[in-house]
C-alpha cells in the first residue's frame, strides 16, 4: 500500500510493420528529486536492467515548482546515470518552468538531448529507424500543442515518438503520423483509492480518463506512466508504487514492409 521507495518495471509490448527488428524503450517520469538507493543507483540497475536501446524522459524532475534553486548536482548526476546507459531524451513538465532553463543546460551538458517543438531525433537501432519528438510543457510560453505534433506529417520512413508530459491532449496526438506517444503527469493520482482508482485530477477534472496505461485510437498508441516521484501534500504514494516503463516495439509479423 505505502510501497514508494521500490520501482516496479510495467511492460508493454507493442507490434509495427516500421521496425525491422526489436527496439526497446526505457520511460521515466515526474522523478520529483526522489532517489531510490544511493544517487538513485537502484534506479539505474533498473533501468540497464531493461537494457533500453532509447531511454525517454517525460519532465518533472525537480521537486518542485516553486523551489528557489535547481538541485545541481542531483540533477547532474541523473542525467550522467542515464546516459551511461544508453541515448536519453527529455522533455519538460510543469515543475521545470520556473528555472529559466537550468535543468534543460544541466541535462544538455551531461549527455541527454533536449526536445523541442520542431527537433527531431534520429536513431538507429539495428536495421530499423527510429524517430523522436517532442514539445514543452504547454505551462511554458508560447507551446502551441497543435503545430508541436505536426512534425511527423511529412516523414515516411522510421518508427515516430512523440514525448509530451501531459496526456490529456491525447486527441490532439492522433492521425500526426506518432505510432507512440509516452506521457507522465498524472502520478496515476499519486493516492489510488481500492475499486474506484482515482476520484479527481488537475486538467480532467472528476473521473479522469487520461490516468495510466496504454490507449491506443487507430495508428497511435499512448502509454502513460505513473511516475516514480511524490508532489504536492502528502507527498506519498499510496497503492500506486513507482514505475518505469519498458515498451518492446517488435516487428508486426504479418505487416512486414
Amino acid at each position: 500500500m505505502f510501497n514508494n521507495n521500490t520501482v516496479v518495471t510495467v511492460p508493454y509490448g507493442i507490434l509495427s510493420n516500421k521496425v525491422e527488428n526489436g527496439v526497446v524503450v526505457a520511460h521515466l517520469s515526474d522523478l520529483h528529486e526522489k532517489e531510490f538507493g544511493q544517487d538513485n543507483g537502484q534506479l539505474f540497475d533498473k533501468v540497464a536492467q531493461v537494457e533500453p536501446d532509447i531511454i525517454a524522459v517525460t519532465g518533472d524532475m525537480v521537486a518542485h515548482e516553486n523551489q528557489k534553486e535547481v538541485d545541481a548536482v542531483y540533477t547532474r548526476r541523473f542525467a550522467r546515470g542515464l546516459a551511461e546507459i544508453a541515448p536519453t531524451y527529455f522533455v519538460t513538465g510543469n515543475h521545470e518552468r520556473n528555472f529559466g532553463g537550468r535543468v534543460e543546460h544541466i541535462m544538455e551538458e551531461h549527455g541527454i538531448m533536449v526536445l523541442h517543438a520542431g527537433d527531431m531525433a534520429r536513431v538507429t537501432v539495428g536495421k530499423s529507424e527510429v524517430n523522436l519528438s517532442g514539445m514543452d510543457d504547454v505551462s511554458f510560453d508560447h507551446v502551441d500543442v497543435r503545430e508541436s505534433v505536426g512534425v511527423f506529417e511529412r516523414e515516411r520512413r522510421g518508427f515516430n515518438i512523440f514525448l509530451a508530459h501531459r496526456p490529456e491532449y491525447y486527441p490532439l496526438y492522433l492521425h500526426k503520423n506518432i505510432d507512440l506517444v509516452l506521457s507522465g503527469h498524472t502520478h496515476a493520482g499519486q493516492i489510488r483509492f481500492p475499486k474506484i482508482g482515482t476520484i479527481a485530477m488537475n486538467g480532467q477534472g472528476f473521473m479522469p480518463k487520461y490516468v495510466q496505461g496504454e490507449f491506443t485510437d487507430g495508428a497511435t498508441t499512448m502509454i502513460i506512466s505513473r511516475g516514480l516521484g511524490a508532489s504536492g501534500y502528502p507527498k506519498i504514494r499510496i497503492n500506486n508504487p513507482p514505475e518505469l516503463v519498458a515498451v518492446y516495439i517488435e516487428p508486426d509479423p504479418g505487416e512486414l514492409q
